[in-house]
């Protein structure tokens, strides 16, 4: 479950625990309360500070610390010194995200016009390197893009995203994939539920559930997501997965592509009998490596080869 740490969340965690809770992300974002305040939160440091500790005395091993790099006018040295400290107070595990300004903010508006302003792209690549190489020495390993975690503390509900396996969202704005049982065939769909809260839960309370959107996925979107989210791990995809939602194999449908031959020898890319997967460069431009193989997959479901209907 994510939480906010304020006051009033950390209060409840306990009831949480009760409830067959077992596992926390605790929303600190930043080490700085001028940060907190321009990304909108309605916490603090030491409010944030408070509720890790009692995340982690009631979640021992399984308590998350996200934390968000690329503020406005955040400096390479200001955030190896703020993940330094995220480091010493984290438990196991730590998901970083890079920041993104959503239209329709108040913080999109003071960047837009000038008010603010975020670093660019390559101090956000230097952000992030700096990143892996401080979290790996401290023990914690990069298993996915924007998450690491000391031996045996990955999380397996996160995996189940990555791995093209079905999951059901629950709670306001939640995505779920899978298969519904009980409807006379057999097709994955994406839902999605209803995203504002009161909404959501007037909605349950009227119908039983809030889902606001319910599409059947075609082989090819399955596949197209099961490649977006595999490639962002450290393992990739497997070729047992790949043959079970595809039918081929992944030698059959990218071995042949002089894309991929082209970040195979530059040492970005590794497909081999068993998966397919980015390497620990490539994991540093994995966007830049997935719009190529979209490609590659796009124009195999075009070509006479393609075994699936779109």
């Amino acid at each position: 479950m994510e939480t906010n740490p304020t006051v009033v969340e950390a209060e409840k965690l306990r009831e949480f625990k009760l409830a067959g809770i077992n596992r926390l992300s605790v929303g600190i974002q930043a080490l700085n309360n001028k940060d907190l305040k321009v990304l909108g939160r309605n916490h603090n440091v030491d409010e944030a500070l408070r509720c890790l500790e009692i995340a982690k005395s009631l979640f021992p091993g399984r308590t998350s610390v996200d934390v968000i790099f690329g503020r406005p006018a955040q400096t390479l040295d200001c955030w190896q010194k703020e993940l330094e400290q995220i480091v010493d107070i984290a438990d196991n595990h730590v998901s970083l995200y890079e920041l993104t300004v959503e239209q329709g903010t108040e913080l999109f508006e003071e960047v837009a016009d000038g008010r603010l302003s975020v670093p660019g792209d390559d101090l956000m690549a230097d952000m992030y390197a700096v990143s892996v190489q401080l979290l790996e020495n401290s023990g914690f390993i990069r298993y996915e893009v924007s998450n690491f975690a000391r031996k045996g503390a990955e999380s397996s509900h996160n995996k189940a995203y990555w791995s093209g396996s079905q999951y059901i969202g629950v709670g306001p704005g939640a995505h779920g994939r899978f298969c519904p049982a009980g409807e006379g065939r057999l097709h994955r769909e994406a839902r999605i539920q209803t995203l504002e809260p009161v909404s959501w839960m007037m909605a349950v309370e009227r119908f039983r559930h809030a889902t606001s959107t319910r599409v059947v996925q075609s082989q090819l979107d399955i596949l197209e997501e099961i490649l977006m989210m595999g490639l962002q791990t450290k393992d990739g995809i497997s070729e047992e997965t790949w043959q079970l939602l595809s039918g081929t194999s992944l030698e059959k449908v990218f071995g042949s592509s002089p894309t991929v031959q082209e970040l195979v020898e530059h040492e970005l890319l590794e497909l081999n009998g068993h998966r397919l997967c980015a390497s620990h460069k490539g994991l540093s431009v994995v966007n830049s490596i997935t719009l190529n193989l979209l490609n590659v997959l796009d124009n195999y479901f075009n070509s006479e080869g393609a075994v699936a209907d779109r």
